[in-house]
């Protein structure tokens, strides 16, 4: 029978053609049949059919359900039973066999026989939900028709091998080898029938279609009995050797036997000689089966050889760089290619995933993966690429790659290096997730040249590699990445316009990014629309935007992009010199631009300020020219009045009904009614640096502005028409100041005598001092002083950033006298918010960083004047805002051991609270909500005495006055200047908020700020280091007066508490800017060259005369000499803490650090432990 099977292959082959010819000829016949007799029963003088029809099964004609009228056990046993008591046993066997194979010669019965039976509840009655096991698989269950039905079944299924699978999708071979799968019980193997078994269904698979041999292969241990694991394995184990594209199957299939293991042993080394030719889809199962065969004698050894052969890079990289080409170069494979490259992901994480089970839960498998990590040699081969970007790393960080030598290379070698491409780009993505601002600068610079010397390709890559990193990586990644993007725009934008797809698809990512990068991308875009024609669809779609969020970014791209087409527009001709003016036409696009952003804003205060801030930073980038700057001369309208429009009393009724229209009487009756109910504060013009006369003069609307906005806010007391009318609100008030001095500036080149005015006219207040009052202040009342003092805070310092760098002395004078208003408002402020915890000010900046950002509640409020149980209707933070900590407390929190008062300074801290109320707010917590103070403020560091003249009625001297920069307000100063300094120079990794849920937190309050480079503001500290040391000379020499007054105590019974206290903040804020400047990162690279030496002369002056080229070393130990003097002076361990990190930084960069070592032992730190 064997034999036969063997010579029968191309007969099978014949067979099968004739058998093909004649299924041909049967769906006509078929169809016939089916139609006619659809539903009859099979009827004949046959032993198969009476036989079955007597134990309980009813044979159909056609596609129709076999009935099985009784439960399938009985069945069996009856058939059984009725075959051993029949007269001609056992020949009546093959006779019933002959009859099976007579009525399977018809296709449709024999797909019927190999389908489920369906099940009857008695013969007459049917259920049509009930199923049994096919008629085959019943056969097979009875042990005397075993042997011949398998027979059959092998010798039918070649008919079908290569037959296409049907329209309902069923294979008839793979249902003929289903029949023979679980089967409650084989006949003995050593029956001469089923001997050869495997031999037969090895045949098949030698002879089957690729995807029937898949299946034929993962079917045998579900076939073959346990005594015939070995036989099969070693059947499976040769057909490995012989066809590689069954290896999935067979190594599943391997898996699934028991096997001897010596044998796997074999098996296991054969596929490991495999694995540096296979497939990535094939490596998972592959490794799978490597590690399920280790035994605790070879897991060391297996493990060892199989991280030697795997090389992980080679299946996982490509699939970043072919992502872009896939999209550019094979437009029409797009669908296709994206397939590929998921399949290969899947493939990955499979393979991950393998490795991650068998080590998490074999113990044997995760002991020797760790000893084969810790054998692994330094130099082994496959850790030398890491080993030679180390060394690059250590090379860029020593200065031997400047710019010169990286481009030069770039040039002469590019046809070399076009071949690495994907290599350099896979290192300057290393480079840009660096720490290191040398790094990054490389990766940056590797980019670049990539980008300017390669061919289209590469092009391709290094785009979509920059976006890879803006669309996923951090924050400064996405900075540096941007960057990199603008500078390619602005040095090749021919090239980049053909990649403009790819930076178009960042739009998807916008909630990600901060209002910064958000102008960054609005501006890359807008230069690749404009420089064919204008598109801003998408623009207008967020300016209309009913999602308050988009309406912003609509609000940053829409005049990003005026500005950007301003500049284009506006380039200078190579005939010409400097700007030329807009024309007629291009001044009325953008212009026609900036009116629709302010229609679509206006109705929205928080909308309308961002406007004025994005319009002034346009302007003060000098984005536009001047012809473009529009007067605006509505400001007054809208927040200036004349100081006799107060009415007598200072009542407000009459400057309310200036800003709201009143439209009925019972609307006046309602103002009315709530101004003497609920606001009972007269209004007074304070904080006017000018003598006025009752009816001379103007003054800042504010306070009624302030109530007006409360009222209309204040639930449902205004009709909808009253509703639709427009009212002027106090939030716009320093953006419009700030927009309207800029463009003064730019038109009187820096002359702002047509709004000096605004510097002194006072203000619309009422009386802030708290005195009594906080014990019967309502809620409300709190609510509104507190918004009071916000909104005039930051009018001052907008008005103190405008008015900073006037060089008249007068306009000095009065800029310092706005500076002391400042702290004592705060000193205020910080008063009422200790008894208004759960108060939220109102916004200063209005960028898209502070829109859910509120103020941590204040935790130490005094029992004495804090009301129990009050209620009221001020504005009010979120049930769980208490819990919310803001980035501005985290960083308070962290910097706790720095300040001056926390240890050694206790008592004093006591005896100051002592004399004060005792109030724990800090406005550090709040500084979002304050207008940020432009870096030109702290030029006022270097007033020295000034004299201001007061002038009389008729603009003569009546008096002088000397005006000097006091201790609070230079603590004020330098307060901010360290935050900058922290902000701009210090790497982010050591600002990093763990768990952060804000992705720019870190720089809300300095929006205007970020827009500047860090080597922008380090050449600004430079610039103020001269008053800097001045004034620490100053606080030097007032402590070492205080120690000589008071016998060597510094803290002595005849010392002022408060004055200490300043003095000794001034001192540890002057110690951290100078820190934050010597310890940035960027000071030494070359390209700061400039900003180093001008640093270190400015303190080696303060020792000696400056001397032209001093060598820098010289100039290092100079400043070393000078800044150790100070610690004879210095009052707390915080600033002792600061001194010595100074030293420190200096130190790093000196060629012979060790005797500056024994400097700060012998004086400095020995000075610190003995005090």
């Amino acid at each position: 029978m064997v034999s036969k099977r063997k010579r029968s292959k191309s007969e099978d082959k014949e067979s099968l053609t004739e058998d093909t010819s004649k299924t041909g000829k049967q769906p006509l016949s078929k169809k016939t049949k089916k139609t006619n007799v659809y539903n009859e029963v099979e009827e004949n003088d046959s032993v198969f059919v009476k036989l079955l029809k007597t134990s309980g099964l009813i044979l159909k004609r056609g596609e129709s359900q076999n009935q099985l009228a009784v439960d399938q056990i009985i069945f069996q046993k009856k058939l059984f039973q009725t075959l051993r008591k029949h007269p001609s046993y056992p020949n009546v066997i093959e006779e019933f066999v002959s009859g099976l194979e007579s009525y399977i010669e018809d296709h449709a019965s024999f797909r019927n026989c190999l389908l489920s039976c369906e099940r009857l509840q008695d013969e007459g009655a049917r259920v049509g939900a009930s199923y049994s096991k096919s008629l085959i698989k019943l056969l097979l269950g009875i042990d005397v028709l075993q042997p011949a039905i398998i027979k059959t079944l092998f010798e039918k299924l070649p008919e079908f091998l290569f037959e296409k699978v049907s329209s309902d999708g069923i294979s008839i071979p793979l249902l003929i080898v289903s029949q023979l799968k679980w089967l409650d019980r084989v006949v003995d193997g050593k029956c001469p029938p089923l001997q050869d078994l495997t031999t037969k269904i090895m045949q098949l698979i030698s002879i089957a279609p690729l995807y029937l041999q898949h299946d034929f292969v993962t079917s045998l241990p579900e076939i073959v009995g346990d005594f015939q694991h070995a036989d099969v394995g070693k059947e499976l184990s040769d057909l490995l050797t012989e066809n590689t594209l069954l290896t999935v199957p067979i190594l599943d299939a391997l898996s699934s036997l028991q096997l001897d293991p010596k044998f796997l042993s074999k098996v296991r080394q054969l596929v490991m000689d495999k694995l540096s030719s296979v497939t990535l889809g094939d490596l998972p199962v592959m490794i799978k089966f490597i590690l399920h065969s280790i035994t605790a004698m070879d897991a060391l050894e297996v493990i060892s050889v199989l991280r030697g052969k795997l090389d992980v890079q080679h299946f996982i990289l490509p699939s970043q760089f072919n992502h872009f080409q896939s999209k550019l170069k094979y437009k029409g494979q797009i669908s296709s290619s994206g397939n590929q490259e998921n399949s290969s992901q899947d493939c990955v994480t499979l393979f991950f995933g393998v490795i991650k089970s068998a080590v998490r839960y074999e113990k044997i498998i995760a002991e020797a993966w760790i000893k084969a990590i810790e054998n692994t040699s330094l130099v082994s081969e496959h850790k030398m690429k890491k080993y030679a970007e180390r060394v690059l790393r250590n090379k860029v960080r020593s200065g031997c790659f400047e710019d010169d030598v990286l481009q030069s290379t770039f040039l002469i070698h590019q046809l070399v290096l076009k071949d690495v491409c994907p290599y350099i780009l896979l290192l300057a993505q290393s480079f840009l997730h660096s720490l290191d601002q040398s790094i990054i600068l490389f990766g940056s610079l590797l980019y670049k040249y990539s980008f300017n010397f390669f061919d289209t390709y590469c092009k391709q890559e290094v785009v979509g590699a920059l976006v890879c990193h803006i669309c996923g990586g951090s924050e400064v990644e996405v900075d540096t990445a941007l960057d990199i993007l603008l500078e390619l725009v602005v040095l090749n934008l021919s090239a980049m316009r053909l990649n403009a797809v790819f930076v178009k698809g960042i739009l998807d990512y916008l909630d990600n990014m901060s209002p910064q990068q958000i102008r960054k991308l609005f501006y890359i875009l807008s230069t690749l629309a404009f420089s064919e024609q204008p598109e801003g669809s998408n623009n207008i779609q967020q300016l209309c935007s009913t999602i308050f969020k988009y309406k912003l970014i609509g609000i940053i791209g829409a005049v990003t992009m005026a500005g950007s087409m301003a500049a284009r527009r506006n380039r200078p001709s190579s005939c010409t010199q400097g700007r030329a003016d807009l024309s007629n036409e291009q001044y009325t696009q953008v212009t026609s631009l900036l009116q629709l952003v302010h229609t679509f804003s206006e109705r929205s205060p928080r909308a309308s300020a961002l406007y004025y801030d994005e319009f002034a930073n346009l302007i003060q980038g000098e984005k536009l020219v001047p012809k473009a700057l529009t007067t605006f001369n509505d400001f007054q309208d809208a927040f200036v009045v004349d100081v006799c429009v107060v009415p007598e009393g200072g009542d407000l009724f009459g400057l309310v009904v200036s800003i709201i229209e009143l439209h009925t009487l019972e609307l006046g009756r309602q103002i009315l009614g709530s101004l003497h109910s609920d606001y009972p504060f007269p209004v007074k013009a304070l904080y006017g640096l000018e003598e006025y006369s009752s009816h001379d003069g103007i003054a800042i609307n504010l306070l009624p502005l302030l109530f007006s906005q409360d009222f209309a806010k204040d639930g449902g007391r205004m009709t909808s028409q009253e509703s639709d009318q427009k009212l002027v609100s106090p939030l716009c008030l320093a953006p419009y100041f700030r927009l309207l001095r800029l463009c003064v500036e730019k038109q009187h080149n820096g002359n702002l005598e047509e709004i000096d005015g605004l510097l002194d006219c006072p203000v619309f207040l009422t009386d802030l001092e708290p005195e009594e009052r906080l014990e019967s202040m309502s809620d409300k009342e709190l609510s509104f002083i507190c918004s009071l003092i916000f909104l005039t805070l930051n009018w001052f310092r907008e008005v103190v950033n405008a008015f900073c760098q006037q060089t008249s002395p007068e306009m000095k004078g009065k800029v310092l006298t706005r500076l002391k208003h400042i702290v004592e408002l705060q000193r205020i402020l910080e008063r009422y918010l200790a008894v208004t915890p759960d108060y939220v000010p109102p916004l200063a900046n209005f960028d898209l960083e502070t829109l859910d950002v509120t103020p941590p509640a204040s935790t130490a409020v005094s029992a004495k004047i804090k009301k129990q149980g009050s209620t009221g209707g001020g504005r009010k933070r979120k049930a769980d805002g208490s819990k919310t900590s803001s980035p501005d407390t985290l960083s308070k929190e962290g910097s706790s051991e720095c300040d001056p008062m926390s240890s050694d300074r206790s008592q004093l801290e006591k005896e100051f609270k002592g004399k004060e109320e005792n109030t724990s707010v800090s406005l550090q917590n709040y500084c979002a909500f304050f207008r940020e103070l432009d870096i030109e403020v702290f030029s006022v560091l270097h007033c020295g005495l000034v004299t201001k003249f007061i002038l009389d009625t008729e603009m003569h001297t009546e008096a002088t006055e000397v005006v000097q920069l006091q201790p609070p307000e230079l603590l004020f100063l330098l307060e901010d200047l360290s935050l900058k300094v922290e902000n701009m120079l210090i790497p982010s990794v050591t600002r990093r908020v763990p768990f952060s849920k804000s992705k720019g937190s870190r720089t809300i309050g300095f929006t205007h700020l970020r827009q500047r480079s860090a080597e922008e503001i380090a050449h600004s500290i430079v610039q103020l280091l001269t008053p800097m040391c001045n004034h620490l000379e100053n606080i030097h020499n007032y402590f070492q007066c205080l120690a000589a007054q008071d016998h060597g105590i510094v803290d002595g019974s005849g010392m002022k508490v408060q004055e200490y206290h300043v003095m000794s903040s001034c001192y540890q804020k002057l110690l951290q800017i100078f820190h934050g400047l010597f310890a940035w990162n960027g000071l030494f690279h070359p390209d700061n060259v400039n900003v180093l030496y001008s640093s270190f002369e400015v303190l080696s002056s303060q020792v000696k005369q400056r001397e032209p080229d001093q060598a820098l070393e010289e100039l290092l130990s100079q400043s070393f000499n000078y800044l150790q003097n100070f610690h004879q002076s210095i009052p707390s361990f915080q600033c002792a803490l600061y001194l010595l990190r100074i030293l420190m930084a200096i130190l790093e960069r000196s060629v012979d650090p060790a005797q500056k070592k024994e400097k700060i032992g012998d004086g400095p730190r020995s000075s610190f432990l003995n005090s």
